[in-house]
This record gives C-alpha cells, structure tokens and sequence, in this order.
C-alpha cells in the first residue's frame, strides 16, 4: 500500500474514533495540510503514469521538507484525536480541489 493510501486510512481510522482534543503533530496543522493536500493532489491527477506520479510526490515531499515515514507517524498521532482528523481531512480534500480547480483554468 502506498505511503499516502496509508496515511489517508490513519486519517479515516482517526475521524472514526471517539476521543476528543488536538494531536500535537510537531508541524502546524497549516503545513500539514499543505503537504498533504498536495500529496493528494499528485495521487488523484487523472492520466498520469505511476513513474510519474511518484516523481511529483517524491518533489512535494522534498519540496515541503518532509519524507513519507514523517507523514506516516504524524498521521497515526491523529488516530487518537478524532474531530482534529475530520478537520485535517476536510482542509486537505479542499485543498486538492483547490489545486485541481486552478488547474483546470
């Protein structure tokens, strides 16, 4: 399973759970949800071969500073906080759209 597949799980698993209260991600939620929204960003463009792909998602992480396994484990610090992941998800989804939509003009 790819990095940002099992990130996107952890992000899901954390939105089912029931406790309450922030994650300290060690990253602000604003530059986690630019990484990630762009990270989903690379994995949705339609038409794109997989060398490709991870190209583009290999140049994000870099360009953000992070590497997959740093995403991975903040991503799992979010299974215990639940709302915070829904919020985190939801940023994130709107920022692919975003992306998505600016493209498209």
């Amino acid at each position: 399973m790819s990095s940002l597949r099992r990130i996107t799980v952890l992000l899901f698993v954390a939105a089912a759970g029931c406790r309450k209260a922030n994650a300290d991600l060690g990253m602000s939620d604003s530059a986690f949800v630019q990484v990630m929204g762009e990270l989903k960003f690379v994995a949705d463009a339609p038409n794109v071969t997989n060398d490709v792909r991870a190209q583009r998602r290999d140049a994000v992480l870099r360009k953000r500073g992070v590497s997959a396994d740093q995403l991975e484990k903040l991503s799992s610090t979010l299974t215990s906080h639940p709302q915070h992941a829904k919020r985190l998800w939801s940023a994130i989804d709107m920022k692919a759209f975003t992306m998505s939509q600016k493209k498209l003009k």
